[in-house]
């Protein structure tokens, strides 16, 4: 009777602190971005089946959308957490591009996928790369933004910068899985998460350069600005 007692005292106890652990790891994900909201206007922060939560907002006038994305689908590395960051903009008839930094075939989440023309890639952009456009004319508009793509590419938790007739978008690594989880129960565990003010800040402005960057030199593409 004693070893049946103890059998489900154990029992208990361990669905106890099971229960306080994912209680916990739910209210840490939902924080996550409590300081980058702080920095948007109109702000609205939603949050997703997986406990991670998403950003709406206004940024100098533009609509942004963040969210965080889990990537599990690894074989020689550990779990990744993406931080997608999009500046929407219209620019009708645009020649899109995309740049993957490290690609694995396994991006479910990549823009540069979904282009087909492969274009040639700029000096200083890093030795793994792959480059992608909707059409050759994208290989101009690339070239004349490579100055500032590589200085953004040498940022090691860039992964991807993709710039569409809606807006622009940058793939930030937010954080790397927990190795013991991962190796030995194959769980993603990413319990140093943090999505900084600063780091967020850093990723805005770089949109903001990037527009500038690919900007028509006529003065054509006007982007669409959110209405205050």
């Amino acid at each position: 009777m004693t070893t049946a007692v103890l059998l489900v005292v154990g029992l208990v106890t361990v669905s106890w602190i099971a229960i306080r652990d994912h209680g916990a790891l739910r209210t840490s994900r939902s924080k996550l971005f409590d300081e980058c909201a702080a920095l948007l206007d109109q702000s609205q922060v939603r949050r997703g089946g997986d406990d991670f939560p998403s950003v709406d907002g206004s940024w100098r006038g533009f609509r942004v959308h963040a969210n965080l994305i889990p990537d599990t689908m690894t074989i020689r590395r550990l779990p990744q957490l993406w931080l997608s960051l999009t500046r929407f903009e219209a620019r009708p008839g645009l020649a899109e591009f995309a740049v993957l930094v490290r690609p694995s075939g396994t991006e479910f989440y990549s823009l540069t996928s979904q282009f087909d023309q492969r274009l040639k890639t700029p000096p200083g952009f890093p030795s793994e790369v792959l480059v992608r456009g909707s059409r050759p004319e994208a290989q101009q508009l690339l070239d004349q933004a490579a100055p500032l793509l590589a200085e953004i590419l040498s940022d090691p938790k860039v992964k991807e910068i993709g710039v569409t007739a809606k807006g622009i978008r940058l793939v930030w690594q937010a954080s790397e899985g927990r190795r013991g989880e991962h190796l030995l129960l194959r769980q993603s565990v990413f319990d140093d998460a943090n999505v900084r003010a600063s780091d967020f800040t850093t990723l805005l402005d770089a949109m903001d350069a990037i527009s500038q960057a690919v900007a028509s030199p006529s003065g054509v593409a006007s982007p669409e600005k959110m209405a205050s």
